[in-house]
């Protein structure tokens, strides 16, 4: 039997894959499998991944962070090389994306202006295989 502080763990893991909304985290928790104390080191830093090998366009994935996270990882990618930046973002993070790409623009890189906005909705699976629509933006922005 564990006691009330496991329960406590499992619980925040739970809720903390449930928030990453990554496949392997659905495929978690859809097994239901026992939790484990196991920390994943993943190669890249979650918010930033490159999109194809060649190309100089990055994508920034917005969650939980604080903006200027974003922001440096933005003026980051851009100091690196990048011509083109993709800011993704669903749910309630939509707001910060919009917030990271107005500040990168207004404030710190005049130089970036606005290419494009996509907006769509995804399917998520929910528990007990509910689903539930999300919302989702793509603003793709360019250093001139």
């Amino acid at each position: 039997m564990t006691g009330p502080k496991e329960e406590k763990a499992t619980h925040r893991k739970r809720r903390s894959l449930k928030a990453t909304k990554s496949p392997a985290a659905e495929a978690e928790l859809s097994e239901k499998a026992p939790m484990t104390a196991e920390v994943k080191l993943e190669e890249k830093p979650p918010a930033m991944a490159e999109a194809e090998p060649g190309v100089s366009e990055k994508v920034v994935y917005v969650g939980q962070k604080p903006v200027k996270n974003y922001v440096v990882a933005c003026m980051t990618s851009f100091s690196t090389g990048s011509t083109k930046i993709t800011v993704k973002a669903r749910g309630r993070a939509i707001c910060k994306a919009v917030d990271t790409v107005e500040l990168l623009r207004r404030v710190f890189m005049k130089s970036v202006e606005l290419r494009g906005i996509s907006i769509s909705t995804e399917q998520v699976a929910r528990e007990a295989n509910r689903k539930a629509n999300v919302s989702s933006i793509e603003i793709t922005v360019v250093k001139t």
